[in-house]
């Protein structure tokens, strides 16, 4: 059993080796049948190629067959239209160059007889010049002739008629001698026919070239006269280019002195600009509180419309003097006040009795803020009269006036004092009245747009006005007033420029600047008012008409004229400074101009002036005065000068204007 299992085991080896070589046969072939199935294909493709490059190769013999006989056939035709041309051309050149010898042929004949027509022309002038020789001859035999004949017929009185006829007969008898010689006298009257012609041609041309000249003369004589008239004509153009050179100069000075002055005004309106911009300071005022005061609350009920606001006005007690005490006798006074504000109604107090009566009367007043509003704030005050009560009736005993300009300037309650007059001025003093007002709302804005607009106002009108037909108009009407002669009159300018760094000495606040003068017996002048400015520019310009008299030139030679600078916002009568400027250099026809210190009373700088002084026409002195040295034109500053100069005492300031100056304004 177990030898037939390895027989059988041996067999299964054996047939297993077998199919295994089997397997390696048959996949021996079938890789020789892929490998011939690719050299199949491959041989196939190449086939195909080698049939398509044979088709190629047929294509590009048919196109090369093309090809050389469409180059052949090119250059045949070439070659035919080649020798075409050349034929052409050699028949052109054979025909020019025939032409040329027939041209050559003719040229030579024209030559030829250009020669001949010029060999010709020389001896016709060689003949025509032995012609006029032999002319001139005749012609001087003809001469000599005639003075013989003439000769003749002077010596004896035979006629010429008689003369030729004695010739003719002459010649007749020579004649009848010597045969018949007429041949002879024909060819010498066809030679003298020739000469007279010859003469005849002679004498046109002759003519002609006269006539040539004066013609030339002539255009000559035309071209000078162009020639001239082009000249002046140049001369007129260069005089006029010369002349509007310099008008263009002239043009251009005043052009440049034009852009001075209004690089000028432009830095004074800048600098008055600037002065409305940062000039106006506002003063923020808080009001001390004590525990004492009544503090009234807004009320939140009270409706105000845009630009509305309520001004209360509060009399507070008045304060009688002793004087007024012993006017009232051993009584008891009852008392009470009353005042109008502004274009409301009458206002009374309660009456209350005592020499200290507390009257604690307010009165509210809904206005609109615009600038009439403001201006009467500023500008205007409010009459309160105390009157005292006897039974049913009543006797006005003392009066004040309520100022409200602090309300511009700071906010809450403005409290204050008036001086009570007596009413028939018997009484200087009467007493005092203790008052407070203020603002509801407060209107610091509106406040500081107004006083802007006030400032820029007086700018405007000092600016705008036209001084010199003001004093061209002062000037007539004074000097027609004071019946002077032209002659002996004159006109003297003040011009008061502006003034720097003022400085109020009673409180903080920007003053409201204005200038005061008094010159010769002329009255005070003033000039118009810049509120609100530390540095106001005026540009006053005044012009006082003066008889040239030994009292002016007294006045110049002694005297100074004395500014005074007033604060419109000041209630005394005080001024900020004043400043003397000597007039002794216009007695010696010089201009003033400078800027001088201002001092106030106490002699303290309070800022500087600048001013002009100077005269319309030359300063003519009366025969009787004595002339002094020359001055220097211009006085930057005060100094001082040998004279004698009025103290302090004996000039007398400038009255403050009594009328207050008009602002108009637009409204807010």
């Amino acid at each position: 059993m177990k030898a037939s299992q390895e027989a059988f085991v041996s067999e299964v080896e054996s047939l297993n080796s077998q199919l295994k070589e089997e397997r390696l046969k048959s996949f021996h072939l079938e890789k020789q049948l892929q490998s011939n199935t690719f050299s199949q294909r491959r041989v196939e493709e190449l086939l195909d190629r080698i049939n398509d490059l044979e088709k190629e190769r047929d294509l590009l013999k048919q196109n090369s067959d093309k090809l050389f006989n469409s180059a052949f056939e090119v250059t045949n035709s070439q070659e035919q239209q080649r020798k075409l041309r050349e034929q052409q051309l050699k028949l052109q050149i054979a025909q020019l160059e025939a032409a040329l010898k027939s041209d050559l042929a003719d040229k030579n004949e024209i030559l030829d007889r250009v020669r001949r027509e010029r060999e010709q022309a020389e001896k016709l002038d060689e003949e025509n010049r032995k012609l006029q020789l032999r002319c001139l001859e005749q012609k001087h035999q003809l001469d000599e002739f005639q003075n013989r004949l003439k000769f003749f017929t002077k010596e004896s009185d035979v006629d010429v008629t008689e003369l030729s006829e004695a010739l003719m007969l002459i010649k007749t008898r020579k004649q009848q001698r010597n045969g018949d010689l007429m041949f002879l006298e024909k060819v010498e009257d066809d030679v003298n026919k020739d000469l007279e012609k010859s003469l005849r041609n002679l004498q046109a041309n002759h003519a002609e070239t006269v006539q040539e000249l004066e013609k030339t003369r002539n255009m000559l004589i035309m071209q000078h006269k162009i020639n001239k008239d082009y000249q002046v004509e140049v001369e007129a153009v260069t005089q006029k280019l010369e002349d509007m050179r310099r008008d263009y100069e002239i043009k251009l000075e005043q052009y440049a002195n034009l852009l001075d002055v209004r690089a000028s005004r432009i830095r004074k309106l800048e600098a008055q600009l600037k002065d409305i911009a940062y000039g106006t300071k506002q003063y923020k005022f808080t009001p001390d509180i004590t525990p004492d005061d009544d503090v009234e609350e807004f009320d939140e009920s009270l409706h105000l419309q845009r630009g509305e606001n309520l001004l209360e006005i509060h009399i507070s007690k008045a304060v009688f003097s002793p004087a007024a005490a012993n006017s009232f006798g051993d009584q008891e006074p009852a008392t009470f006040c009353t005042y109008a504000f502004y274009d409301f109604e009458l206002q009374t107090t309660p009456v209350v009795r005592g020499l200290q009566p507390s009257y604690e009367f307010s009165s509210q007043y809904l206005v609109q803020v615009d600038d009439f509003f403001l201006q009467y704030l500023q500008k205007n005050t409010v009459r309160l009269e105390i009157h005292l009560a006897i039974g049913t009736d009543y006797k006005t005993v003392a009066v004040c006036q309520l100022r409200f300009h602090d309300i511009l300037e700071k906010t809450g309650r403005i409290y204050s004092s008036a001086v009570l007059v007596g009413y028939d001025n018997d009484i200087s003093n009467y007493g005092t009245v203790e008052y407070w007002v203020r603002l509801k709302v407060p209107m610091e804005q509106a406040i500081r747009l107004y006083k802007e607009r006030a400032k820029a106002l007086g700018y405007i009108t000092s600016n705008l006005k036209d001084p010199l037909q003001k004093d061209k108009e002062l000037a007539v009407r004074r000097a027609e007033h004071l019946g002077l002669q032209e002659d002996n009159l004159n006109e003297l300018f003040i011009t008061i420029n502006s003034c720097s760094n003022l400085q109020s000495g009673t409180s903080l606040q920007q003053p409201s600047p204005y200038v005061a003068y008094t010159f010769f017996h002329f009255s005070d002048h003033y000039t118009p008012i810049i509120p609100s400015s530390n540095n106001p520019h005026f540009e006053d310009r005044m012009c006082f008409p003066v008889p040239m008299t030994a009292d002016l030139d007294r006045y110049l030679k002694s005297d100074s004229l004395v500014l005074y600078v007033f604060d419109d916002e000041e209630i005394s009568s005080s001024y900020l400074g004043k400043a003397k400027v000597p007039l002794i250099p216009l007695a010696h026809d010089k201009c003033i101009s400078g800027t001088f210190q201002l001092t106030d009373i106490k002699g303290n700088e309070r800022g500087t002036i600048q001013v002009t002084l100077k005269w319309k026409s030359t300063y003519l002195p009366p025969r009787e005065t004595i002339l002094t040295g020359p001055l220097v034109d211009e006085l930057p500053k005060e100094i001082p000068v040998p004279v004698r100069l009025l103290k302090d005492e004996e000039v007398q300031a400038p009255n403050r204007r009594t009328l207050e100056p008009v602002l108009v304004v637009s409204s807010l």
